[in-house]
Order: structure tokens, then sequence, then C-alpha cells
């Protein structure tokens, strides 16, 4: 994915999303995840989004699709109100926590 083809992606998601309650809110994408894998998720979001005036079995069934392709991916998009920041982050398993537990708990 070239540098054009992604920033595409942003300015799309930025100009349909970030508008009326969400207005003023920022994107911030971790270091962690692959850019292609963010773009995944903005697209996703955007998609999922424009369905939601489809029928509400069309919206639930592209919810879950985008929700599941995520999962797969280990990415996560988490709104933060107070900040008015969206943040796309890696999503971290219950193996991740059991490892940082260790070595909280043992150094």
């Amino acid at each position: 994915m070239t540098i054009e083809e992604f920033e595409k992606i942003v300015e799309s998601w930025r100009s349909y999303i970030l508008v009326d309650a969400l207005q003023g809110y920022s994107l911030e994408i971790d270091e962690e995840v692959p850019k292609e894998f963010a773009a995944i998720a903005l697209y996703l979001d955007t998609t999922t989004v424009r369905s939601a005036g489809e029928t509400s079995e069309f919206y639930d069934g592209y919810r879950k699709a985008s929700t599941d392709i995520l999962n797969l991916l280990r990415v996560e998009m988490i709104q933060d109100d107070e900040m008015r920041v969206i943040n796309i982050r890696r999503k971290v398993g219950v193996e991740d926590k059991e490892e940082l537990l260790k070595q909280y708990i043992w150094g």
C-alpha cells in the first residue's frame, strides 16, 4: 500500500466519521499497528457506519464481520470521549495479558 493510498483512506474516514458528535476528535494510530491494518480498520469503520442506514439485518451482519476481521488482525479502535481521540491499537490477547502479569510479578 502506498502512502497516498493510505492517506486517501484516512481522509475519507475523517470526512465521513469525524462530523457532528465526533467533530473535533483526532485519530491516533499506535506505532505497533501496521498501516495496512489501520487502513482496514478505518475502511471497515466507514463502511459499517454507512451500512447503518440499511436494514438492521444487513447492518448487524456487516458489523459482526468487521469485528471478526479486526479480532483476527488483533486490532481495536477505542474512542476516548474525554480526550476526544479515536485510537487504533493492538488488541491485547489473553496470552499477552498473562505474559505481562508474569513480567510484573517476577520481573
